[in-house]
């Protein structure tokens, strides 16, 4: 039986979601049926993941996508990058994109992000049927009009629409071809029988919170540190875990990017951190994630962005209770008041309080997170992301 070739290109460089959710797609399709090859944009620490996968990868392309997602858009003052990505995507539509579909020749196309309207519109115009996997919420920037664009182009050129949640959904809500495939995760992975083997997760019994935002505006590093500082005036004996890239270095910020929000919220970041570093530890990036929420009592998600975060349906197959921020599509992944609680990231008293109370009632850690275990076996399971997106495969 010949095998049905479906390219999937991937846009980004860092080890986010959205790599990691396309890997747990791959590593579970039916290889007798389908051959997946991966086209990457851009080299990466995740193209050696891949590798190491045994998955078929080509590229590097080296072109950039024109991002405009809620988690990273161009504003203003990102006008080179801006430029950059616009020249990016008229050279793929006129000469890239053809390149390497007509080297690759593949049956079908699976893009992982909205923004790769070039590749979609290229590959359309060839007749090859195009998945485009909608993995966040679009951003209203430029007054909706860039939107709009990618609202339009998604919906022309595309073959079948997969939003991730109800949320990103929005724009296609109406659409035929939309349909909402939640992300999975691996349950041999996130087991929540593993043991703890990190030295740095085994010092001691202390109440722990996990925080895998690192430094980031967007995930509410800034939310987390101010409510943790609250949380230390009652229960001093806490421990705050960090975990992924923590750059707070300010001493080679330049005059012009000073006067950029992002400065003034790495000061806001470094002058709280000064206060409370005694009980923070810095994790950096870490591969052992299970290991890190397997010897912490909560996940906290203090995002000022709205978007679908893994780490709140991994801390579930850990049977770890979560807070999260009370932002579409965070209310999807957790049940309020049941799997853990919603809280406004403006309201860092309330933080304080969920923090402290999950921190301190064992039971009602207990109950909230065998909740979130049972919510996402039902909802998150790689088997039924896995059925879901072959039986698509098998309409084109």
């Amino acid at each position: 039986m010949n095998r049905k070739k479906i390219l999937y290109i991937h846009h980004g460089k860092g080890l986010g979601g959205a790599p990691l959710s396309l890997l747990l797609l791959i590593n579970a399709l039916d290889k007798e049926k389908y051959q997946p090859v991966v086209l990457f944009l851009h080299n990466s620490q995740v193209v050696e993941l891949y590798k190491q996968n045994n998955i078929e990868i080509v590229g590097i392309v080296n072109r950039y996508d024109f991002s405009h997602t809620k988690v990273w858009w161009f504003r203003w003052y990102h006008l080179p990058y801006f430029l950059r990505s616009a020249w990016d995507t008229f050279r793929t539509e006129k000469s890239v994109a053809n390149y390497w579909l007509d080297k690759i020749k593949p049956d079908l196309v699976h893009l992982n992000t909205s923004s790769l309207i070039a590749w979609g519109k290229v590959a359309s115009k060839k007749n090859i049927p195009v998945i485009w996997h909608v993995r966040e919420p679009l951003a209203d920037g430029y007054f909706g009009f860039r939107k709009l664009i990618v609202k339009k182009y998604v919906a022309k050129y595309s073959s079948k629409i997969l939003p991730i949640c109800k949320h990103d959904a929005l724009p296609w809500k109406d659409n035929p071809k939309t349909c909402v495939i939640y992300n999975a995760v691996d349950p041999k992975k996130f087991d929540f029988n593993i043991a703890t083997r990190d030295v740095a997760y085994q010092k001691s019994l202390v109440p722990k919170i996990l925080f895998l935002g690192g430094l980031s505006q967007e995930k509410g590093t800034l939310v987390i540190f101010k409510a943790f500082e609250k949380v230390l005036k009652q229960l001093p004996e806490a421990k705050l875990l960090v975990a992924s890239y923590f750059d707070l270095d300010l001493s080679k910020t330049s005059y012009l990017k000073k006067l950029f929000p992002a400065y003034k919220f790495k000061v806001e970041v470094a002058n709280i951190l000064e206060k409370i570093k005694k009980s923070v530890v810095l994790l950096g990036p870490i591969q052992d994630i299970p290991q890190a929420m397997a010897s912490s009592d909560l996940i906290g998600f203090p995002a000022t962005v709205g978007h679908f975060a893994r780490p709140i349906i991994e801390a579930g197959f850990m049977k770890k209770p979560v807070i999260a921020s009370d932002l579409a599509p965070l209310d999807e992944l957790v049940v309020n008041n049941q799997t853990g609680y919603l809280v406004d990231p403006n309201d860092t008293d309330a933080w304080a309080d969920k923090l402290l109370l999950l921190l301190t009632d064992k039971d009602l850690n207990k109950k909230m997170g065998d909740a979130g275990y049972n919510f996402c076996i039902q909802h998150f399971t790689v088997i039924a992301q896995k059925k879901f997106i072959e039986n698509i495969y098998e309409q084109f």
